[in-house]
């Protein structure tokens, strides 16, 4: 699902339902992404993990490369 910020506040294309969570990921500059369900499913459960505190510091992420 797509949207942009329209006065301030972010409008989408498509009806969502009252009190749904959501997740924003604001797109730098001109690039897109999409994502696929595998891709959305590991976000999420990374982000419930950061919500616990499960963090990987970032000179360990920085190494991987």
């Amino acid at each position: 699902m797509h949207g942009r910020v329209e006065q301030g506040r972010i409008v989408v294309d498509e009806a969502i339902p009252e009190g749904t969570e959501v997740t924003v990921v604001v797109a730098a500059g001109e690039d897109t992404f999409d994502l696929d369900e595998e891709q959305i499913a590991s976000l999420r459960e990374s982000l419930e993990e950061a919500d616990l505190g499960q963090l990987v510091p970032m000179a360990e992420v920085l190494s991987v490369r």
